[in-house]
């Protein structure tokens, strides 16, 4: 079987069939190319240009080297390395900045793939070209397979590549992940993905790097300020309100350069795209960090009646205050979906319970409250927004903002 070889910053050499190939030259696929990994996080990290396409060719990588670990037949093998490709073609532009816009209407990029994969004919005829039947694919995607976890569970393919990737594109030392002792260790045990024990400083490794992403790559204060100032915008267009509604074949027509040419053309949003070209961003009045049964009900569930409050305690206009409530998934340890480890006893696996701190820590979901404004308003607005969630959150809560 011929093989082609793709030189990749992060695992080297990815070696890719004539088969997959065709999965890869599909549409649904390139157009990854042009949805950014971590929208306007360059703005912070200039490095930080790459794409889900770049992701999606390691996480295929990565799902295979876990199936082959993991002793499953070749089958299973191409079967997981084909999901580990298309787990992310049914991302909006600019990735998760627009999964709002999906989850209005009761959907998520994951049902939008699982979508693309059942009515896109060219990729399904590109997948069957590989001697894999479109159904199992679905399965790994849909969970419903018991490997289904190397794609998406407390540790997978997807969470080892973009860790370690978005690290090294930016340059933050935080992704100093052994992805390959993590890789190694993998059993399925009792139809679960589980990790030798032995291994377990790796995974606590991976579960810090995971938070200290979040903390200063994904949240980072001024990249999250360019995509609010960068979402009031495009939920006025039409073709972004839409998106939920879209036929396969629109969808698959809209990515980060239609977005950015769309609101470029249009009068009510030039101005945000002017700014953001001049980096000229929101700067932090208020910051709130907090745990998730602290975060005031209000907030998460009418966030624009938030915003009409603070701009009347501050006189500042409203369009010119931004609230962000970005916040760290648990990485699951405790639940029913957490992180299995596993001994060998006379050389037969059995899940065994461990205690770490570390993993205690990071199965807490950690939430953020921010008010953005422009420079002008900052003092009346950090006043505001102090007496509004003064009255709200329990002063042990209350972060002061040095910024």
């Amino acid at each position: 079987m011929p093989i082609k070889l793709i030189k990749d910053p992060v695992h080297g050499y990815i070696e890719v069939s004539s088969e997959e190939l065709q999965v890869v030259d599909t549409r649904a696929v390139q157009r990854l190319r042009r949805i950014s990994q971590l929208p306007f996080v360059y703005l912070v990290y200039p490095g930080a240009r790459h794409s889900r396409f770049d992701h999606s060719l390691g996480c295929m990588h990565l799902a295979g080297e876990f199936a082959r670990s993991l002793g499953l037949e070749e089958y299973r093998v191409r079967v997981l390395r084909i999901a580990g490709l298309l787990h992310d073609i049914g991302h909006t532009p600019y990735s998760h900045l627009f999964e709002t816009m999906l989850e209005r209407a009761g959907l998520s990029h994951e049902d939008v793939t699982a979508r693309i994969l059942r009515e896109d004919s060219e990729l399904a005829e590109a997948i069957e070209r590989c001697g894999i039947m479109l159904k199992d694919v679905l399965e790994v995607l849909e969970g419903r397979a018991p490997e289904s976890m190397v794609i998406s569970g407390p540790i997978d393919a997807d969470k080892l590549d973009f860790l370690v990737r978005d690290s090294y594109f930016t340059g933050a030392p935080y992704g100093l992940i052994d992805v390959r002792r993590i890789v190694l260790r993998s059993r399925l045990v009792d139809g679960r993905l589980a990790i030798n024990i032995n291994a377990v400083g790796a995974v606590e490794e991976m579960a810090l790097a995971r938070y200290q992403n979040f903390m200063n790559i994904y949240l980072h204060h001024t990249a999250r300020a360019a995509q609010m100032l960068f979402l009031s915008g495009a939920k006025l267009l039409d073709e972004v309100a839409s998106l939920p509604r879209m036929s396969v074949e629109e969808y698959l027509g809209h990515d980060d350069y239609t977005i950015w040419c769309l609101m470029r053309s249009n009068n009510r949003t030039r101005w945000i795209i002017d700014r953001i070209e001049r980096r000229i961003i929101p700067k932090v009045a208020y910051e709130l960090r907090l745990r998730e049964e602290e975060v005031p009900a209000e907030v998460l569930r009418n966030p624009e009646e938030v915003l009409g409050d603070i701009s009347s305690l501050s006189s500042a206009p409203e369009d010119r205050i931004w609230l962000d409530t970005p916040y760290i998934t648990s990485l699951p340890f405790r639940d029913s979906g957490k992180i299995s480890f596993y001994e060998e006893r006379h050389g037969e696996p059995r899940t065994v319970e461990y205690s770490s701190p570390l993993l205690e820590f990071t199965s807490r979901m950690h939430v953020i409250i921010r008010v953005y404004t422009d420079p002008p308003f900052i003092e009346q607005v950090r006043a505001a927004s102090e007496k509004y969630f003064g009255e709200r959150v329990g002063a042990a809560s209350r972060r002061p903002c040095d910024r």
